[in-house]
């Protein structure tokens, strides 16, 4: 990876921790970033999904800046697919923060699961990442 794309991702990573704090928009951000980018890019079916999700569940996560989240979102994409090893490995961390708290993780692995349909085809990478992300969240992998 070069400088300047590592230099991105750390960037990319900090704005997202700093302006969204709460952690279940995070974590069900990361979770649908991880999924979405599995087969190397995100569609922009998935990132319609996304957004399709959050308006749909904005009292969970109020106050929200739909357009705010929908660009971190997209640069969190970016992140994972420039440096997929640490973009995964700290999206994770952002997920596995919620797993004390079980409805906040099914809510995660659901979204997880949505992003998997968004654009109409299942990959083997995603049901792969699907794992991982049940196990941050401490819950079985159906």
């Amino acid at each position: 990876m070069s400088d300047e794309a590592h230099t991105y991702a750390l960037h990319s990573w900090k704005r997202f921790n700093d302006e969204i704090p709460n952690e279940l928009l995070r974590a069900v951000t990361c979770a649908f970033a991880l999924i979405a980018v599995a087969d190397g890019d995100l569609a922009k079916a998935e990132d319609n999904q996304f957004m399709s999700l959050l308006s749909q569940h904005q009292d969970t996560f109020a106050p929200l800046d739909l357009g705010a989240v929908d660009l971190l979102f997209r640069d969190i994409c970016g992140a994972i697919l420039g440096d997929p090893e640490a973009g995964r490995q700290q999206a994770l961390l952002e997920i596995a923060e919620v797993n004390a708290n079980s409805t906040h993780a099914e809510l995660v692995r659901a979204a997880a699961e949505i992003a998997m349909a968004a654009d109409n085809r299942v990959v083997a990478r995603e049901t792969t990442v699907l794992t991982d992300i049940c196990t941050a969240l401490g819950l079985p992998a159906d």
